[in-house]
């Protein structure tokens, strides 16, 4: 088992929750160690650190705009369940790759009820 990591200097901790860059300051440590005994390149060690800020940012944003979207139950496409539903595959499929929005065409779904429209 490892030992802990050493945490940042406190100059370093201060700038980094001035710049407010919250997930470098808590993964800096435990990233510093590890790119010290794997021998890291600078540049690998500055990357490893920015993805994971920036994919932190994307998830509490993404959280954010579901929370102010107010839905009152999370429905994703991984859910639905096309054999259950009439959508065919083919269009259930086609309508998944958004195909229709980099054509720049409209999306209207029809249907009786029970059909997934809603979802």
């Amino acid at each position: 088992m490892s030992a802990a990591a050493p945490p940042l200097a406190a100059d370093l901790a201060a700038g980094l929750k001035r710049l407010k860059l919250a997930t470098i300051r808590a993964q800096a440590p435990a990233v510093l160690q590890t790119a010290k005994t794997q021998r890291w390149s600078p540049e690998e060690l500055l990357r490893t650190l920015v993805e994971a800020e920036l994919a932190a940012r994307d998830r509490s944003n993404l959280a954010a705009r579901l929370k102010l979207a107010g839905f009152p139950v999370t429905k994703t496409l991984d859910d639905f369940q096309v054999a259950v539903s009439s959508v065919p595959r083919a269009t259930f499929d086609y309508l998944a790759a958004l195909e229709w929005v980099r054509a720049v065409e409209n999306c209207l779904l029809v249907g009786p009820p029970g059909t997934g429209k809603t979802h």
